[in-house]
Parts: structure tokens; sequence; C-alpha cells
């Protein structure tokens, strides 16, 4: 009887050892499931920043991270206003004013984003050559050719293989009537990126207007001078 007795007291024991093991599965599926699990780079580059900035206020890195993070996500207005958290605690760190001029400027905010530009500039003691770039080509999209010139060639110093800057360069020598100093520089731009559509167009441009300068193209293909006569 005793005996009987112990074995149904070891079944029961294992039937609830089951029981529980089988309820805190179900407890820690629903826990996980419940959770918002996130699905792109931005959204965990967001969690990690926001764990950063959490764990330590006065880091500017992080604040840094964060706001890349929202600008990825769209948040642009939080993105800002953390980039200039990070600002506030680093304000001699290079990339935050440069960053912060491309969400600005993306934003259309064209002429807050210059003065984030100029601001790199002024921190890194005129080294970064990306925001020379921005505000060369800010300067050509405004006709500012003589302006575009200056920040295009100081960025082509430390970036000689930018196809777009010797691109954008080519459109200020355009915009200065220098003709063929842009060609020489949409030629470059072929050099390190062969199929750049926009440079293509804009060498057939100078070709035409240069043959229209000159001549009439003939129905045998070749160019034939024209010369206007004289007014008395």
């Amino acid at each position: 009887m005793e005996g009987n007795f112990r074995k149904i007291l070891v079944y029961v024991t294992i039937f609830l050892t089951v029981a529980i093991i089988a309820i805190l599965a179900i407890m820690l599926k629903q826990v996980f499931s419940s959770q918002s699990v996130p699905q792109n780079p931005a959204d965990q580059a967001y969690i990690v920043a926001k764990a950063l900035t959490t764990k330590n206020p006065k880091d500017a890195d992080g604040w840094f991270r964060l706001a890349k993070a929202e600008a990825d996500m769209g948040r642009t207005g939080d993105a800002v206003s953390h980039f200039k958290k990070a600002i506030e605690l680093k304000p001699a760190a290079p990339m935050l004013h440069y960053t912060l001029g491309l969400v600005l400027e993306d934003s259309g905010k064209e002429e807050e984003a210059i003065k984030e530009y100029q601001n790199e500039l002024r921190v890194t003691e005129g080294k970064n050559e990306l925001a020379l770039y921005e505000l060369g080509r800010i300067a050509n999209k405004r006709k500012q050719f003589t302006q575009a010139v200056a920040y295009l060639q100081q960025a082509l110093v430390r970036m000689a293989g930018g196809a777009d800057a010797h691109y954008e360069l080519g459109k200020a020598y355009v915009g200065l009537g220098k003709d063929d100093l842009a060609m020489k520089e949409f030629n470059e731009t072929l050099r390190y990126i062969p199929d750049h559509t926009d440079a293509q167009i804009a060498i057939q441009q100078l070709q035409m207007k240069k043959v229209g300068a000159t001549g009439t193209t003939g129905t045998n293909g070749k160019t034939t001078t024209t010369t206007v006569p004289n007014k008395k």
C-alpha cells in the first residue's frame, strides 16, 4: 500500500513539473511575441543609440548616432534637435555640422544648411572636402559660378577622384563661359565614372555649341565653315 502511494506521488510530481514547464513556455512565448522586434537597420540603430544616450546623456557620439538613425527614419525634427545636442556636447567634433547640414538641406532649409557646412569648415580648418563640395554645388545652383569654382577646386585638392565634384566644376566653368576648362572637367568625370550620363550630355552640348559657333554641318556629315558678310 505504501509502495503504491509513493508511485502515485512520483507520477503527480512529474505531471506537475511538466505542467509548470509548459505554462512557463507559453508565458515566455507571449512575452516575446508581444514585443516589437526591430526589422530594419534604422530601427535597430535607433534602439542601440537610444540605450547609449540613456546610459550616458553626455555621450556626444550617442546623440550623433541617435540623430542619424532618426534622420533615416524620417524623424527630421528629432534628428535636428539631437544633432544640435551632440554639437553642444562636442562643438569641435568633425562631421557633426556637415551631417546636420545634409538633413537641413534635405528638409528644404538651404540657408541653414549652408551655415552648417560653413561651420564644418570652421571646426575642421577647411579640411572637409564633403562640405566644400556641397557648398560648391549649392553655389552652382544659385548661379554663383565664381564662388562655386573656388569651393570645388578646394574640394578636389582633397578628393581628386571625386567624379561629381569634377562635374559640378565643369558646370561652373560653363556658367563662366570657360568652355575649354568645362570640357576638361567633364572628361575627368567620365574618367572616374564612364557612364556618368549628365557629363556625357554636357560634353555633347559643348560640342554642338562649338560646331554652331564655327560652322554648320552639311549633308555629308562634315562641318563647313560659314562666313557672315560685313554690313556696310
